[in-house]
């Protein structure tokens, strides 16, 4: 990642390092281009490194300065290329797996280079782009300084240069995907085996540095772990995108109700015992992931004046998502967590269905106890699972965190419906604004809602919806400019898809793919949330399933090269948040409607497309089959939809469906065990038909 956001940086007759962060922003070292007497007005220079000597170059101006770091502003197109928000990180553990390689891409004197052509007066030199690679130990890095030890050094004497490394000044260096320092200086003595880097964490102790990013990125950046990245999943990425502005993740709407759980939580992060785990469950929508989300915001908010002193209940604590599929699994992941140097949140989403991962996780951490640091593992679900209580007895003090209940009303104690659509309006109106000023794109026209076919919506929202129902009215009167309401005939699902599909739009037209059909685009994004991805091959699996349902009635087959291209373009739309191969149209609720209008614009035959593919494994089985199950509290229709495909297919698919039974809420459960009987009972009934062991990707 280092490489294709390093730039060169010449002013006066200098040149150093800097490293992209946002769209017209570069970050790089202060004393490279403070005023130099007698040229004030000598101009800064930027040059991506990774298109050469030839490259293109943008004037740019300093807007901001404190310790050894500046921020650079530059016009955005004068470089090139798109460039996403940089994730900032800092190193939080003693013994990670596997220990990160960190990387800076600079321009030393060690890396200097003899030109093809000479002259009378000897060779030509030039100074040649450089990957330096090293370890950081984060023993020392409590201090105010990373220290970076290098793999290879330079020689000593580069033609008289007092150090080697002259011209690495303003690189960023980088832990995996995450920027987590930027070189400053060369410290002597070290035989040129290391380079002393400035820790971005205390930039982002910095409000107007954080202002500058924000407007620049479309999002307050934040500071993730990046040693626990394997752990954790990444925050989402700003996008001009129903399915990122209601994203609980990206906390686009400020937090509001919920204060007394929010406070309960957060005592139960600084008390107690070392480790102890939690859980707060509660039907979809009603506000879990964004009260874990604002949880893990506050306790991890930076907060210098408390990071030296010893058992400060202040210190700011690492937090994250655990990933679904941890990368590697031997040895195991969770026991990093008893190795940090700070203490740590653990938010598991859907626990009900990830009983080996928590376990896991108590295992690992069973015996931690002082001075090891504080770890907190919040489980999310929507019923309590039946295993909670074995893990209790089994486990002990280590589960004996509060166990809370959230039901749709309780967000409305401090606020009716109406000012919670207003508040949440409010805010989608700014960020939207927001993602404009930061050159996010938008090809969003409201005129384009006169030529949609309407479908019913849901009722009005009132008191007992949920807080993900109210934001996505509110959602959709802001992009259809009706804040008193929408039209009638038009729901809130009308506005949000139409929103999402000109972003597909734009995705497909970057790859070159404007010709793939609008139906089989929607039918793409749909198998790829349901089918879940760990893999290339199991991606591959998805979008042969999505194709050949569109093209059921006359075959066309999908070529190598069109496929390729597809998994690409899909990535890009919907990058994974953790290990995965990619991520998917979220929130459940959004990809529930998706579904239900696919299911009813194709005859009932799209779930039975899918559930009788010859393409997908049963892992990928058994997500979809889950996912459908999450979705029929708002698309009641689907239950009985899926129960005859299950009916009509008992092999292959009635295990999986019992395997999604006790992952449901007991009304929700019964209701789904009472559909599936009374489609297999029910007179003529198919045979079983067409029936496989799945994961056939020929």
């Amino acid at each position: 990642m280092g490489w294709v956001r390093a730039v060169s940086v010449e002013h006066a007759g200098s040149v150093g390092a800097g490293c992209v962060v946002a769209p017209g922003l570069v970050l790089t070292a202060y004393h490279l281009v403070r005023p130099v007497t007698g040229e004030e007005d000598a101009p800064v220079v930027v040059r991506m490194m990774d298109a050469g000597a030839e490259g293109p170059r943008a004037a740019a101006e300093v807007v901001w300065h404190r310790w050894d770091a500046a921020l650079l502003a530059y016009r955005p197109q004068s470089l090139g290329g798109d460039f996403a928000p940089v994730r900032w990180g800092e190193l939080t553990c003693l013994r990670p797996t596997p220990s990160p390689e960190c990387s800076a891409v600079g321009l030393p004197l060690a890396a200097l280079r003899r030109s093809h052509g000479t002259d009378v007066d000897g060779d030509r030199w030039y100074r040649g782009e450089h990957m330096v690679t090293g370890r950081i130990n984060v023993a020392d890095d409590v201090s105010r300084t990373y220290s970076l030890q290098v793999d290879r050094q330079p020689p000593q004497d580069i033609r008289g240069a007092a150090s080697p490394w002259r011209g690495m000044s303003g690189a960023g260096v980088f832990c995996d995907d995450l920027l987590i320092g930027l070189v400053t200086e060369a410290p002597t003595g070290w035989g040129n085996g290391r380079l002393d880097a400035l820790p971005v964490r205390r930039l982002l102790d910095d409000r107007q540095f954080c202002a500058l990013v924000g407007q620049a990125a479309g999002t307050w950046p934040r500071l993730e772990p990046a040693d626990l990245d394997p752990l954790f999943e990444g925050v989402p990425q700003p996008a001009a995108a129903a399915s990122y502005l209601l994203s609980p993740r990206a906390e686009v709407v400020p937090f509001t109700g919920l204060a007394a759980e929010l406070t309960r939580l957060t005592d139960w992060c600084t008390t107690g015992p070392t480790v102890s785990a939690a859980v707060v469950h509660g039907p979809g929508g009603v506000g879990k992931t964004r009260l874990a989300a604002e949880l893990a915001r506050r306790v991890s908010q930076r907060r210098p004046d408390a990071e030296g002193v010893q058992g400060d209940q202040e210190v700011p604590w690492s937090a994250g998502f655990l990933h679904l599929d941890p990368p590697f699994r031997h040895p195991s992941p969770y026991a990093m967590l008893r190795h940090l140097i700070r203490p740590t949140l653990v938010v598991v989403d859907y626990a009900e269905s990830r009983r080996d991962q928590v376990e896991q996780l108590l295992a690992c951490l069973n015996g931690h106890r002082p001075p090891g640091r504080p770890v907190r593992l919040l489980l999310l679900t929507r019923t309590v699972p039946a295993w909670w209580d074995w893990l209790r007895a089994r486990y002990g003090p280590m589960t004996g965190g509060p166990v809370m209940e959230l039901c749709p009303h309780d967000a409305y104690r401090q606020q009716d419906v109406g000012e919670a659509r207003e508040h949440a309006a409010l805010a989608f109106s700014r960020s939207l604004a927001t993602l404009r000023r930061a050159g996010v794109p938008d090809d969003w026209d409201p005129t384009a809602l006169t030529d949609l076919t309407r479908h019913p919506g849901p009722p009005p929202v009132g008191d007992s919806g949920g807080m993900l129902a109210v934001h996505m009215h509110a959602l959709a009167g802001v992009l259809a400019r009706t804040p008193d309401g929408l039209d009638d005939g038009l729901s809130p699902a009308d506005v949000l898809i139409a929103h999402e599909t000109k972003y597909w739009d734009r995705a497909f037209r970057t790859h070159g793919l404007d010709r793939v059909p609008q139906g089989l685009r929607r039918e793409l994004v749909a198998v790829q949330r349901m089918a879940r991805a760990a893999d290339q091959r199991q991606a591959l699996a998805a979008l042969r399933t999505a194709w050949d349902f569109h093209y059921r009635h006359f075959p066309h087959p999908l070529d190598g090269a069109t496929a390729l291209t597809l998994q690409e373009t899909l990535r890009d739309l919907y990058p994974s948040p953790g290990s995965g191969y990619w991520g998917g149209l979220g929130p459940d609720a959004l990809t529930g409607e998706l579904i239900g209008r696919l299911q009813k614009d194709s005859a009932q035959e799209f779930l039975t497309g899918f559930f009788t593919s010859p393409h997908l494994d049963k892992d990928q089985m058994r997500h979809g089959l889950t996912l459908v199950a999450r979705s029929i509290p708002t698309q009641p229709h689907l239950l009985d939809s899926t129960a005859r495909v299950i009916a009509g297919h008992p092999s292959a698919l009635m295990p999986l469906a019992e395997d999604v039974a006790p992952l449901l809420p007991k009304d929700e459960s019964d209701a789904w065990h009472e559909a599936i009987t009374n489609a297999c009972d029910a007179p003529g009934r198919p045979d079983d038909l067409g029936d496989h062991d799945g994961g056939d990707t020929r």
